[in-house]
């Protein structure tokens, strides 16, 4: 009995999916579900307070970095502030410019002060010098603003130096009326080294609500590479310190840490580089399923070990000795004295009884069908003898007749016992089942009949293109013939076509898995003298007819083509009724 295809496939699928170790493992998962959920909600609040704890060092070192920025431009906005309140008594321009000029003298980290009116005409400031304001493209924006801001110019139009600019307003009788100035050169920012303990941070940028950069730790024209390649400084304006992993805009990867050291003015973004230990503890935070999944992986580990111990290895064991047992057909003789279980055990007594059963009836099976063999060859072998017998009659008869068209009959027929014997010769010889090959016959008939026929006439042309076909003689017989009876009507009705060649065609090719193709064709004279009786292409249609096929011919002034098509038959045994 066959097992479907289908069964097989599915027990392919269920080798993995159906098989005790999958089955464990899916066990083990639910039972270690709830478990595993607890873990994982616990590992994750550690992880997170680890990674606030880890932030909150960036923002702190970020912050202490800034120091002395904030410290400068608080000190900057406090001077604005309290020049701003003194403004009514400044009202005298040369006054004005004095008191300025000894407020700048006693505060070296300043290098200018002046006084912005909305009219945008600077006349009061420490450098006694007029300059019209109101063309800068940030002037009115400023002026619109009413509100203290914080920027920077690498030339300053008056002490020509680069310089941070912290503007404060200023009010008369509550009335807004322009801002107080103040420059810090950038020069003395750089001798705030606050930052130099912290050998990790990369730089430390200020910049303003505007996104201008005012302050660098390193070279003021570069700082825009070091900050975050996927968004302007505007967009890193937030409500509070934070830190976040990214590349800066040279493709490096850092982590930035924004912290605002003037609310709504001035901001710092720390730029971190990621091999750092600080960056580390901020980086590395282990996902919060990890321990629970070491714990599920150690678990099922266990569990499998032990199955693997008790039963897999067993059976396992057992199965290869089936497998041994199904390719070499040899009685299993190792035994495994170690099996842990009962169960088991008996499975393998059970294996060892039922192979020796399946051998010896295998050898008894052996033996019947060796005779029987014996037998059937004995058989066709006695057939092919007695038909060669026929066929010596024959050829004596041919020779004692007289008359050509009593020897030409004969011949035919002669024919036809010789291609049953061939059969039976070739089923006497053949190990495949009781099949022929079928092209070997119709190729050996086609090859000694043109042989006999031709007679030494090089002239004729003959292709001949025959597939093996393996067939059982129900089919054989009948295919063998009927190509014996088309090659004597070809070669009893050969002649020159139009060309004044003569010339046969002879082909036998597969269809698929059960489908064949006869084409026979050969050249014809346009009037022939031979005489038609019918009896061939009567046989013809008769073997057809046992082929189960179908035939068409067609006929041109100088051709004949013959085409068979049949399917290839299984073996059937009919009963015989008494």
């Amino acid at each position: 009995m066959k097992t479907p295809h289908n069964a097989r496939n599915r027990s392919d699928s269920a080798r993995v999916f159906g098989g005790l170790p999958f089955r464990i493992l899916g066990l083990l998962s639910l039972a270690l579900l709830p478990i595993g959920l607890i873990a994982v909600n616990q590992t994750k609040r550690v992880s997170d307070i680890a990674r606030e704890n880890a932030e909150l060092l960036l923002l702190t070192r970020t912050e202490k970095a800034s120091f002395g920025e904030r410290i400068v431009i608080e000190q900057a906005r406090g001077a604005a502030r309290l020049l701003g309140s003194l403004q009514q008594e400044l009202d005298e321009p040369g006054q004005c410019e004095e008191y300025l000029r000894a407020f700048l003298a006693t505060n070296s980290r300043f290098s200018f002060i002046g006084v912005l009116p909305k009219s945008g005409v600077m006349e009061c400031s420490s450098s006694g010098q007029l300059f019209d304001f109101s063309g800068f493209d940030n002037f009115q924006p400023m002026m619109d603003a009413e509100s203290a801001n914080v920027t920077v110019n690498q030339e300053a139009p008056l002490s020509g130096k680069s310089v941070i600019i912290v503007s404060e307003p200023y009010y008369e009788l509550g009335a807004f009326q322009g801002m107080i100035s103040v420059s810090v050169p950038h020069e003395r920012l750089t001798e705030q080294d606050t930052d130099a303990q912290f050998d990790d941070l990369m730089n430390v940028i200020t910049f303003n609500a505007q996104g201008d950069i005012l302050t660098a730790s390193g070279p003021l024209d570069e700082a825009l590479l070091d900050t975050p390649r996927d968004s302007d400084l505007v967009g890193l304006i937030s409500q509070g310190a934070y830190s976040f992993s990214g590349r800066d805009r040279q493709g490096q990867p850092r982590i930035f840490s924004i912290v605002p050291i003037i609310d709504g003015t001035v901001y710092t973004i720390g730029v971190w580089a990621t091999d750092t230990q600080a960056a580390q503890r901020y980086l590395n935070q282990l996902p919060p399923w990890i321990f629970p999944a070491l714990m599920w992986v150690v678990s099922l580990a266990v569990a499998l070990f032990a199955v693997h111990r008790l039963v897999i290895r067993h059976v396992r064991r057992l199965g290869r000795l089936m497998r041994d047992f199904a390719k070499s057909r040899a009685l299993p003789t190792e035994r495994d004295e170690a099996i842990p279980t009962v169960e088991l055990a008996e499975m393998e007594d059970d294996f060892h009884e039922m192979a020796r059963v399946i051998l010896q009836d295998e050898a008894n099976l052996e033996n019947n069908l060796r005779d029987k063999n014996v037998l059937l060859k004995e058989v066709h072998h006695r057939v092919k003898n007695n038909l060669q017998l026929i066929s010596s009659i024959m050829n004596m008869q041919i020779r004692r007749a007289q008359s050509p068209e009593t020897k030409e009959v004969i011949g035919r027929l002669q024919d036809r016992v010789l291609s049953l014997a061939t059969i039976h010769r070739d089923l006497y010889q053949s190990q495949s089942g009781g099949r022929v090959n079928a092209g070997n016959l119709v190729r050996e008939i086609i090859e000694k009949s043109l042989e006999i026929a031709a007679d030494g006439d090089d002239a004729m042309r003959t292709e001949i293109d025959i597939e093996d076909v393996m067939l059982f003689p129900d089919q054989a017989v009948p295919l063998s013939l009927l190509m014996s009876e088309a090659t004597t009507n070809a070669m009893k009705y050969l002649g020159p076509d139009q060309e004044g060649r003569s010339w046969i065609e002879a082909s036998l090719t597969t269809q698929g898995d059960t489908g064949c193709v006869i084409r026979f064709a050969n050249s014809v004279a346009g009037e022939t003298t031979a005489e038609s009786t019918g009896l061939g292409a009567q046989l013809i249609n008769a073997f057809t007819l046992q082929l189960g096929g179908d035939i068409e011919t067609q006929e041109t002034e100088d051709s004949y083509t013959m085409v068979l098509t049949f399917q290839i038959a299984s073996f059937t045994n009919e009963a015989t009724d008494y």
